[in-house]
């Protein structure tokens, strides 16, 4: 049940995304950025003329993976790319709303391991 709850407030979110894609990729990638501002890339082009920056893309490394999203010709394009030690091994186009579920399941990992270490690490200096 709660599979299917996610799946279809995933669909929902979307449908909203591609709505809009420059607008919402902006406020995605501001997003990502304030909460893993070391693990996050934002992509921007500036116009010549233009002054105001458009937000294009945004890069989510977590582990040995690479989470690319971007807007190319209007719509979304993602990817993930297998990195070690720097070198992608191998990148995968996929589906955006696949990717979004593969972003979301690598930042719930992390952020289990993140609050399994600062446990530890109070015990340790607990004494």
């Amino acid at each position: 049940m709660t599979r299917n709850i996610n799946f279809d407030m995933q669909a929902a979110w979307l449908r909203r995304f591609k709505a809009d894609v420059e607008s919402n990729m902006k406020a995605f990638a501001a997003r990502l950025k304030e909460a893993m501002p070391e693990l996050v890339t934002v992509h921007e082009t500036r116009g010549f003329f233009s002054g105001a920056a458009k937000t294009t893309g945004v890069t989510v490394e977590l582990g040995e993976n690479k989470y690319t999203l971007a807007i190319s010709d209007g719509r979304l394009k993602a990817t993930v790319a297998m990195v070690v030690r720097g070198i992608a091994l191998n990148t995968k186009n996929i589906d955006p709303s696949e990717w979004f579920v593969r972003l979301a399941e690598e930042t719930k990992k992390a952020s289990e391991h993140a609050q399994a270490l600062s446990r530890s690490l109070a015990d340790f200096m607990a004494g």
